[in-house]
């Protein structure tokens, strides 16, 4: 295991004027591996957030600044 230091990202979605904000967020190793969560979360979605119609995922950093958008890809 390196050294690296493991950050937390927050998966916020967005849909239209709909901004469902991640107050939990994931502690990771890097925006690549943010991103493949966001990914693999996407299709994993449920109807708890009722994010089916959900357009994105805004990948924030503890700062809030926006590092990544990832698309939600509703699979039928």
């Amino acid at each position: 295991m390196s050294g690296r230091r493991r950050s937390r990202f927050f998966f916020n979605v967005r849909s239209g004027s709909t901004f469902v904000r991640d107050g939990t967020g994931c502690v990771l190793r890097d925006v690549e591996e943010a991103i493949t969560a966001a990914l693999v979360a996407g299709i994993k979605m449920v109807s708890p957030l009722d994010c089916r119609n959900a357009s994105r995922f805004e990948i924030t950093d503890e700062k809030g600044t926006v590092v990544a958008t990832v698309p939600i890809v509703p699979v039928n």
